[in-house]
């Protein structure tokens, strides 16, 4: 079958399944009447940078306590006495527990299942207060306890620049929090693949700069001899944000190349993300393998603590087969009912040419205690 053929079934197919998906979000819409002014989306949203909210200024992790009574004043359906979870100035905590429940709509081995997706907890010593601090993020489970994040950080520097050395995530694209679509799993840029190394980074007026240099093996030790190049800049607006980022990572069997381009506005109650990826592999003794990943997200605020997502991710898993692209969309709602709680959920549609029969459409629900 020629591609042109195969996508426009795939196409059809997927908006045949969508179609009911799109009409419970309306019927949601009419339920919840109208007024939730910052994940990615919320960042774009508010107009603000990842650090005006999270102690690790490429976002993520631990709050600030700006971001702490943001989640509580004006995050959540109802507002919370703000009480800071300090030490005085010098110590502050947060932390992340996510509980998810999801099962596939057609049969599969297993067809339901429920676990801990996150248990974190975060914390900040400032050890000079604006100038020198120390923040680990701790994954307490599942699997086990392991340092996500444990970095010293140096800020205060010119052009509003900071200096932080240790184990961190890598400033590339958008920073979301599913681990699974194509342009977090594929490029090697997500949560669950933090890196060892330093990172410079500088903040003058509506321009973001990022770079760093790292171990290039995901948080393990400094086995090989290369190194880890991965930079980040944007342009960021109150409405809108461009953006660019570009990693190389040398080693013993090949070299990664990742290059990229994110953009990102808000209108009104209307959140629009996106997100391109090209990775290229590199091998002495085969040939290249080039992929190509794009992600596009849409947000509607129906009412204070009720977001309504949709998102559309598309994976050429090698450019040199044809027929072999996969699709992955989401629709969902997240409820923030109360301050420190989140309650999501989603419909996954999979889609990939030719079909695959180990990727089912899945439905989940998601607790996520948050402080």
């Amino acid at each position: 079958m020629r591609p042109s053929a195969r996508v426009s079934t795939c196409t059809a197919r997927t908006a045949q399944l969508a179609a009911p998906i799109v009409l419970v979000i309306l019927a949601a819409l009419a339920v919840f009447p109208a007024t939730l002014r910052a994940e990615a989306y919320m960042s774009v949203r508010t107009g603000l940078r990842c650090s005006q909210c999270h102690v690790n200024r490429t976002g993520g992790g631990g709050r600030t306590a700006f971001g702490s009574i943001y989640a509580q004043t004006r995050l959540a359906m109802r507002q919370g006495a703000f009480r800071p979870r300090s030490l005085g100035d010098a110590i502050a905590m947060s932390a992340n527990f996510r509980v998810a429940a999801s099962g596939t709509v057609s049969e599969s081995t297993p067809r339901t299942a429920v676990e801990i997706a996150e248990a974190n907890v975060q914390l900040e010593l400032r050890l000079v207060p604006d100038v020198l601090a120390f923040y680990v993020d701790e994954t307490m489970g599942p699997g086990g306890a392991a340092a996500r994040e444990a970095f010293a950080l140096v800020a205060g520097l010119p052009f509003a620049g900071y200096v932080k050395a240790g184990k961190f995530l890598l400033p590339y694209g958008l920073r979301l929090v599913d681990n699974s679509e194509f342009i977090r799993e594929r490029t090697g840029f997500s949560y669950n693949t933090p890196d060892q190394g330093i990172e410079l980074g500088l903040e003058p007026g509506p321009l973001s700069l990022f770079f760093a240099l790292s171990n290039g093996t995901q948080g393990a030790g400094a086995n090989k001899s290369e190194k880890q190049l991965t930079g980040s800049a944007a342009l960021i607006y109150p409405r809108f944000r461009l953006g660019v980022s570009a990693s190389r990572n040398d080693g013993p069997r090949g070299q990664r190349d990742v290059a990229g381009g994110f953009a990102a506005f808000n209108l009104g109650r209307f959140t629009v993300l996106s997100e391109l990826d090209r990775v290229v592999d590199s091998f002495a003794t085969q040939p290249d393998v080039e992929q190509l990943a794009a992600y596009v997200q849409g947000d509607f605020l129906a009412t204070q603590g009720l977001n309504l997502k949709v998102t559309y991710g598309y994976l050429d898993p090698s450019q040199a087969v044809p027929e072999n692209e996969k699709v992955r969309m989401r629709f969902g709602l997240e409820s923030f009912p109360l301050p420190f709680l989140q309650m999501s959920a989603f419909y996954t549609l999979l889609e990939d040419i030719p079909q695959a029969t180990t990727d089912l459409d899945r439905l989940s629900v998601e607790l996520h205690v948050h402080f």
